[in-house]
């Protein structure tokens, strides 16, 4: 019940849903006008931020503060594994014969398997299924990095609901204690803390960047409001509301 009520808020208070909510608050509170047309400018405003790429850019900036993980660095020598948790499924695609990953999932097992096959690192997946009793995240890893990237797993955690979970079930079943850590640049700064909680020496290693070098010169098409900014901006918000979550229910 936690969970689906989790997975409720975020539905009800991310964009687009929290602005429309909003809009509604405003219609029903329109006997008191100045409230009511703060909450639809508010609502407006905030929209149009949260879709424009620009503010796309400067709300990821706050959380990818780790660069790119470097092969030819000193840190790859103390190393013993990677890493991989899960973020979500592909439930019931009509092109395979059953649930496979998500696209988040398979850009971080894109680059797990590329850095195994330069430096023999084993692969731990971590990952359940939070809503429902299908494949778990963590099985459907492994068969992804198998059948798709022919690189083999040596573990494989299918139990976990979220990262805490991933972390401590992680710490119990992979039995090395450096590990690179691979995930999306903006879920870096709670999963390095998570994964370093239960006990881990991580080296983080963040793909999937949102900001990046050569966006750094503006152009008119950064203020135009954009679907896929607004997708992203989505996740975004979700992990700076996760970091203070995260900070509250288990101190890290």
């Amino acid at each position: 019940m936690e969970l689906f009520l989790t997975y409720l808020a975020k539905g009800l208070v991310l964009p687009p849903a929290g602005n429309l909510l909003l809009l509604l608050a405003a219609r029903l509170l329109r006997r008191w006008r100045r409230l009511s047309r703060l909450l639809v400018f508010v609502s407006l405003a905030s929209l149009y931020l949260l879709s424009a790429p620009i503010g796309l850019g400067w709300l990821a900036s706050g959380l990818e503060n780790v660069p790119a993980f470097d092969l030819a660095s000193p840190e790859t020598r103390r190393i013993e594994a990677i890493v991989v948790p899960g973020t979500g499924r592909y439930t019931e695609p009509p092109e395979f014969a059953h649930d496979v990953v998500s696209n988040r999932t398979l850009e971080r097992l894109r680059y797990a398997a590329r850095v195994h096959r330069t430096t023999g690192w084993p692969i731990a997946v971590v990952g359940g299924a939070p809503l429902d009793d299908g494949a778990p995240e963590g099985v459907l890893m492994a068969e992804s990095l198998r059948t798709d990237f022919g690189v083999p797993v040596r573990w494989v955690e299918d139990r976990s609901n979220n990262t805490a979970e991933n972390a401590r079930n992680a710490r119990a079943l992979v039995d090395v204690d450096t590990i690179l850590l691979v995930t999306q640049a903006i879920d870096m700064p709670r999963a390095r803390d998570t994964f370093t909680a239960a006990g881990f020496d991580v080296v983080p290693a963040p793909i999937g960047f949102l900001t990046r070098q050569v966006d750094s010169v503006l152009s008119s098409f950064d203020f135009i409001p954009d679907a896929s900014a607004l997708a992203a901006t989505r996740l975004v918000l979700y992990e700076y509301i996760g970091l203070v979550w995260y900070r509250l229910r288990y101190g890290h």
